[in-house]
């Protein structure tokens, strides 16, 4: 059997059709999923892989996207049964194969080529999003084109129509189940936070029962500094009135929102967390599962939001749900989302039970039954399915590998610092690589990660740390280090390191980094601006001229750097000049290995070229590797020479192991709690 690379998409109206992304061949690909059968159908096969897709909700067709190495391209619509293989395309064994037929999938006249176009019409670009009404019959899709993102809507396999475009990134969340309304999300703070678009004249959405904007013009939700909104779906149960959910961070809280045109913007009592959470309709009219991060693990509830505000009594809705009279807003202004809260008791929330560690992904079959993909720090992503009202007992392997895990908190001023520390076994200290997270927004969990358990197996302690700007541990410590982009974070590097260092863990003479993306950002950052500590730096994919990658690489990033920085280079530019890797590369003096590939939208390659010049000319000892795949490649292979080409750099730069210091046994880590948000 392939492994799994995301939960299965359903299809709604047929419970018996799924589509998954897998591993065939070490790349992924899109697979028809028969339940009726449990048989397996491979529907792609590009070179490069494919990461999206998509199942119709009558399950008739399957969409992916078929992009090259940078990103760009079309969705393609597939059949969901093969004509050719009345088997369903698997095996006996139930494991996917090929179809078998001549022109197998993506040949030359074959399905996945042009021929299977999912909407006609819409010019190549990056995927910003894909959504169907409830039935299948239309379809919209954003796509990021120039340097705009552009929403079209089609009946599949037909003519697209063009909604409407505007300049950066703005990502489609859903489409409501009448098919009227676009939900799409831009930056969480600014004024197109939440844009809910109507795709006909007749459908624009009215706040508090006024005419807010003209018929044919978008209605924005803004944000700012203190309150981020995320567009999550539309209640397809909803089929009159369209409800979309929402996540709100707003005063250190991240809370479950609900809106609909009349009441406009409304929080859910008593579904609010103090670190980051994501959130779905599930089961019945207006269940809700949340899924919350908090220090590197995951937990999974279940709400009832009950009725709607009113539904009970709709004589007295709009009495209680009339919007004070105010000033008309001028049309498609943004909006600041007003809260009428009912007097309502708080939802009553259920903890479903699932063995500590990280939920990759999930999704809900039509029967309200689980898919996720799990892995915990010593065992590799698995399905995990977890069925309604069941207990659903865990059954987990002991550990089987000599690897020693211990979680630390290093206590700063400003809050403790959250890192992940595996070691071989026996006695320290060790030579120790920090393996640093990209992002910022993401963070470090227990989760499987090959690359440490690869890592330890060549004799290193390997770190991963969630330093400030990392999610799961509270907005205060997503975002409050004062635009400070680089600094902060290997301030916080700095100071876990110096704790292992005293601690007997890591050998002070030879502690490095090695991060992917942003996270080789801070690698090469820290190389410069922190030169006496870091006897090694390994950089993939990484910013290595931060003002030149800003004006090269997507608008979705632009837009991330002008949040993260509080302006443009040309804005701010004393903030940049302080975050640039090139404006330490003179004090470098250790070996560094930059890995690039020339087809990076994300980093681009010129910048990080320009880099590895700026060390050739100081004759800092490095190598500048390389690759195909873009920012991320869809191979598995790819993934393996690298960290193959890291292994075999850092044991040139560390040659031979130093004589072992007389300290008798590690240190215990102190014992910390197993769960805990953000730490004071």
């Amino acid at each position: 059997m392939t492994q799994a690379f995301q939960s299965p998409g359903f299809a709604a109206l047929a419970a018996d059709r799924a589509v998954e992304t897998r591993l065939v061949d070490e790349r992924w690909q899109a697979v028809a999923w028969d339940l009726s059968t449990d048989r397996r159908r491979v529907v792609t096969d590009r070179p490069e892989g494919v990461h999206l897709s998509e199942i119709e909700p009558d399950g008739d067709a399957i969409w992916w996207f078929d992009a090259d190495s940078a990103g760009e391209g079309r969705w393609r619509r597939e059949p969901f049964a093969d004509a050719a293989d009345d088997s369903g395309g698997a095996d006996g064994s139930g494991t996917p194969n090929r179809s078998g037929t001549a022109n197998g999938p993506g040949t030359a006249d074959g399905p996945g080529t042009a021929d299977g176009e999912a909407l006609h019409g819409v010019p190549p670009g990056r995927a910003y999003g894909l959504a169907f009404d409830r039935t299948g019959a239309l379809a919209a899709v954003a796509v990021g084109v120039d340097g705009a993102s552009h929403c079209y809507v089609g009946p599949p396999a037909g003519e697209a129509r063009l909604i409407g475009s505007v300049p950066g990134y703005l990502g489609l969340a859903d489409l409501s189940p009448d098919g009227r309304l676009l939900a799409l999300g831009g930056r969480p703070d600014g004024d197109d936070a939440v844009v809910l678009w109507p795709t006909d004249a007749q459908a624009a959405p009215r706040a508090g029962g006024r005419t807010d904007s003209p018929a044919d013009r978008p209605l924005r939700l803004a944000g700012d500094r203190r309150l981020r909104l995320w567009p999550i779906e539309f209640n397809p149960l909803a089929l009159l009135e369209p409800e979309l959910l929402l996540v709100v961070e707003e005063d250190e809280r991240y809370t479950v929102a609900t809106w609909r045109a009349g009441p406009g913007l409304r929080r859910c009592p008593g579904l609010s967390f103090d670190s980051q959470i994501s959130a779905g309709w599930y089961r019945g009219p207006r269940g809700v599962l949340i899924q919350h991060e908090q220090a590197g693990r995951s937990r999974l509830l279940v709400a009832d939001l009950g009725p709607r505000p009113g539904r009970a009594a709709p004589q007295q809705e709009a009495p209680q749900q009339e919007a004070p009279q105010q000033e008309a807003p001028q049309p498609g202004a943004p909006q600041r989302p007003v809260d009428r809260r009912p007097a309502a008791q708080a939802p009553p929330v259920r903890e479903i039970r699932t063995p500590g560690g990280t939920i990759h992904d999930l999704s809900c079959a039509p029967d309200g039954t689980l898919h996720c993909v799990w892995s915990r720090e010593s065992t590799p992503p698995r399905p995990l399915v977890l069925r309604p009202g069941a207990e659903n007992a865990h059954h987990l392997d002991p550990d089987q590998d000599d690897t020693s895990r211990s979680r630390r908190w290093t206590l700063r001023p400003y809050g403790r610092i959250h890192s992940f520390v595996s070691t071989p076994a026996g006695r320290g200290p060790w030579p120790t690589l920090f393996l640093v997270h990209g992002g910022p927004a993401t963070h470090d969990r227990d989760s499987y990660d090959p690359r440490v358990n690869a890592l330890v197996g060549r004799g290193y302690a390997v770190v991963r740390t969630n330093y400030r700007g990392s999610t799961g541990y509270g907005a205060r410590w997503q975002h409050e280090y004062g635009h400070r982009v680089g600094l902060a974070q290997i301030e916080d590097l700095a100071a876990v390191r110096a704790e292992l260092v005293a601690d007997g863990t890591a050998l002070a003479e030879r502690t490095g980094l090695c991060g992917f993306s942003w996270g080789g950002y801070l690698t090469l950052l820290a190389m410069g601006a922190q030169p006496e500590l870091w006897s090694l730096g390994m950089a993939a994919q990484p910013i290595a001229d931060y003002p030149a990658a800003y004006r090269a690489t997507t608008p979705a990033l632009r837009e991330l750097d002008r949040q993260l920085f509080g302006g443009t280079p040309d804005e701010v530019p004393e903030r940049y000049r302080a975050a640039d890797p090139r404006s330490y590369v003179h004090r470098v003096r250790s070996p560094v290995l930059l890995v690039a590939s020339r087809t990076d939208e994300r980093c681009p390659p010129d910048q990080v070229a320009r880099y590895a010049e700026d060390l050739r000319r100081r004759a800092v000892p490095h190598e500048l590797l390389w690759v195909d795949g873009g920012h991320y490649s869809r191979r598995t292979a790819d993934h393996r020479s690298v960290l193959a080409a890291m292994v075999r750099f850092a044991e040139h730069a560390w040659p031979a192991p130093l004589p072992r210091s007389p300290r008798g046994d590690r240190p215990e880590a102190p014992a910390e709690p197993m769960e805990g948000g953000e730490q004071p």
